[in-house]
């Protein structure tokens, strides 16, 4: 009867009897790298071209071109301002029919072509409001989202900085000390509370 005796592989070892952060030290033997990322750190990857990019910012430059009456309201005028709101669901419909209905109450001051022009525009802007708050918030999201897969990318790499300056790594220390202070907490003093 014949028995056939498997050789066992031989351990890794490093080559040369290099020391482990010396130039030229590698293993003789293969280790896999990963090949893929992990599912959790990137939530995602997409590339927009130069010629999407380009026909992007044209659509919002024709937006704006096309809404040229826009304005902007500080804080305070927009407090002060009274305004159609969601608790006054249906007052445009309301108001319009009965001032159309009674024409004779309508003071003589109140523009009603302008008005017509003003509810006739508040339609369309409802409209592109929502187009716009949609646009808004994918873009909002994306752009976090990116942010955060960035961000953990970034953060892998000062904890193996981090580590490598703990074990005296040539050239670590500088590089370290370059990163660390995207990633310093905050340490300022609570205030202290009132005395009742």
């Amino acid at each position: 009867m014949l028995v056939f005796h498997t050789p066992m592989p031989q351990p890794f070892t490093w080559s040369n009897n290099l020391v482990w952060n010396s130039s030229g030290a590698m293993w003789n033997g293969h280790v896999a790298s990963p090949t893929h990322i992990m599912t959790n750190d990137n939530k995602v990857s997409a590339s927009i071209s130069a010629q999407d990019m380009t026909d992007i910012m044209a659509a919002f430059a024709t937006i704006k071109a096309k809404t040229t009456f826009l304005i902007n309201l500080t804080a305070a005028e927009k407090r002060r301002m009274p305004n159609i709101s969601t608790e006054r669901g249906g007052m445009v419909e309301t108001f319009t029919q009965e001032m159309g209905l009674h024409p004779e109450l309508i003071p003589d001051y109140v523009d009603m072509p302008e008005l017509a022009k003003d509810s006739a525009l508040l339609s369309q802007l409802e409209i592109i409001r929502a187009c716009a708050n949609e646009l808004c918030e994918g873009i909002n999201d994306t752009h976090q989202a990116v942010g955060s897969d960035m961000y953990l990318a970034y953060l892998s790499f000062y904890n193996n900085v981090k580590q490598a300056a703990k074990r005296a790594v040539v050239g670590s220390d500088a590089i370290f000390a370059n990163l660390r202070r995207f990633f310093q907490r905050g340490g300022s003093t609570p205030p202290t509370p009132p005395t009742p």
